[in-house]
């Protein structure tokens, strides 16, 4: 017998993908720059509007991480949280952004 009168959600938790950019060597925008405009996207905010990177991470560390925009060979990320979002930043130039829990 269903008791009609209860009700559940069936559906399974969906989480959003996280918002992916690849930081291009060849621009005049640096890593942690691309970081910072990524992240005000994302947050509709204004990027000036932010706490600045530097209280959270070294922008420098996360220039250099990245370098000249990383081998396609080189594993290595880091991770922090900014915003209230969790960061991936990838010695490949990609870096990945999502809500923190």
């Amino acid at each position: 017998m269903i008791d009609t009168n209860e009700t559940r959600d069936d559906a399974p938790e969906r989480r959003a993908e996280p918002h992916r950019v690849h930081y291009d060597p060849a621009s005049d925008v640096t890593a942690s720059e691309l970081l910072v405009t990524a992240v005000a996207d994302i947050a509709d905010a204004d990027p000036l509007d932010l706490d600045p990177l530097y209280e959270t991470v070294d922008p420098d560390m996360i220039d250099d991480f990245v370098g000249s925009g990383g081998t396609a060979d080189v594993d290595g990320h880091v991770s922090l949280v900014y915003e209230g979002y969790a960061v991936g930043v990838y010695a490949s130039g990609l870096l990945e952004i999502e809500p923190a829990s």
